[in-house]
């Protein structure tokens, strides 16, 4: 159950991420341009931080070969 909700929640900002890239182009305003970059950014760093945190704990539970 917990693999599920963090894939869960990585599609779910795979998809915020989409939905700001059209929203970029469309937009004049270059503040706006940054602020959205620096929000993908941050999204990024998250889905490396879950991406960690679901490896660590399968290591531990595998016994060792």
């Amino acid at each position: 159950q917990q693999r599920q909700r963090q894939q869960q929640l990585q599609q779910q900002q795979r998809q915020r991420q989409r939905q700001q890239q059209p929203q970029q182009r469309q937009q004049p305003r270059q503040p706006q341009q940054a602020r959205q970059r620096q929000r993908q950014q941050r999204q990024r760093q998250q889905q490396q931080q879950q991406r960690r945190r679901q490896q660590q704990p399968q290591q531990r539970q595998q016994p060792r070969q």
